[in-house]
């Protein structure tokens, strides 16, 4: 097949042709809207799920739908790495271009007028030369939002960004994905300015995507969190959306899967939408004719395979240290898992408790999370045989 018609799209984060298996996350959103619009309360949503199943997709959907709408809206992805930006950065960088374009719409009203200024503040915080509030020419809101706590400034700047997004007539709202990276205090923050807002019956909402731990993090930065917000768990797609995944954005093309091949790369991914991506990407390429058939299909997941080892697979193994990747290597012995933790002990023939650390800084990494107390688990499906085909080679 034409490589330069693939329609599969195995990118981070790149949305597929066909979006399946999602309405209900959508419409979630949805009714969020509604009810905001209408002066009518509801509750922030935090999406969480393994690695691959299709987060940050359905968070940049819902992203586009709120623009779409007129709101104020702005999307960040909470850092990791060693040089991490700061979330009060990054909150103030994503704003500064929804508070441009609500400030474009005309001539500001009072909550819209002060929320320029509480914004400047805020971003004044973050950098004093100014370089967060380019093209908002306005006055600082003194003390407001500018104490430089970030648990007190951004209920400040919630507040008044719901105040002015009311006046407007929509809601406000701020997206986060890999929200599990962000400190407990940075969470603290979130659950506080959503908790404020609601306490006023004032639309804004945050809508964050993360890891399986992420429900326990925010519970722990926060007791009253589980009240805050709608839990969504996202899971590998179900048979009849895997396939519809599968075989439309081909059918599109005008090129159809005969069964086999279409069961030899849904049986591969697992349902997992982002697997589905790659094997099929792969099993285009390698298909000659349509209809693709099994032998296409077992070609292309073999391909599919050695592009995720050196890619998906590859890049979360490098991040760990060597007595971290001893702890995966035990882990894998369970496949997909939970593992024990007593039972990984046993195996590097080391005390749990003198695991501890490596176990935190795995988890700290989101390389595994703890699903319930004592057990231990992958937060990407597939990794334990990528582990078990390093050993043998």
């Amino acid at each position: 097949m034409d490589p330069r018609t693939n329609p599969y799209s195995p990118g981070a984060g790149v949305r597929p042709v066909e979006l399946v298996g999602r309405d209900e996350q959508i419409e979630s959103f949805e009714i969020v809207r509604s009810r905001a619009e209408a002066g009518r309360h509801a509750q922030s949503i935090v999406f969480y799920g393994l690695r691959g199943v299709g987060k940050t997709v359905l968070l940049n959907e819902l992203y586009s739908n709120a623009l779409r709408a007129g709101w104020i809206a702005a999307k960040i992805e909470a850092d990791l790495g060693s040089d991490r930006i700061p979330f009060r950065n990054q909150v103030a960088a994503a704003l500064n271009q929804a508070l441009r374009q609500t400030q474009a719409r005309g001539v500001p009203g009072r909550f819209v007028a002060r929320v320029l200024r509480t914004f400047r503040s805020f971003s004044l915080t973050a950098s004093p030369d100014g370089s967060f509030s380019v093209g908002i020419d306005v006055d600082p809101e003194r003390g407001r939002a500018d104490t430089g706590s970030i648990l007190a400034d951004l209920s400040d700047l919630a507040i008044d960004l719901a105040e002015a997004a009311k006046e407007l007539g929509v809601g406000s709202v701020l997206f986060i994905d890999e929200m599990q990276h962000l400190s407990v205090e940075e969470l603290g923050a979130v659950c506080q300015a959503s908790h404020e807002a609601s306490q006023r019956q004032l639309p804004f909402f945050v809508i964050g995507a993360g890891l399986p731990n992420l429900p326990g993090l925010l519970a722990e930065a926060k007791s009253y969190s589980e009240r805050l917000f709608n839990y969504a768990r996202i899971d590998r797609l179900n048979d009849q959306d895997a396939h519809a995944a599968l075989v439309l954005p081909a059918r599109d093309e005008g090129v159809e899967w005969n069964a086999d091949g279409a069961a030899v790369v849904l049986n591969a991914s697992g349902g997992y939408p982002y697997f589905i991506q790659q094997f099929g990407q792969t099993t285009w390429n390698a298909a000659v004719a349509s209809p693709i058939n099994e032998v296409d299909a077992a070609a292309g997941v073999r391909e599919g395979w050695a592009l995720l080892d050196v890619g998906f697979f590859r890049a979360r193994w490098e991040r760990a240290t060597p007595a971290e990747r001893d702890y995966l290597g035990a882990m894998a012995e369970d496949g997909d898992g939970p593992s024990s933790t007593g039972e990984i002990a046993n195996r590097l023939s080391k005390k749990a408790t003198s695991l501890g650390p490596t176990r935190a800084g795995l988890i700290s990494k989101g390389l595994v999370y703890a699903p319930e107390h004592g057990l231990i688990a992958f937060t990407v499906p597939g990794m334990a045989n990528f582990i078990s085909r390093q050993v043998r080679h």
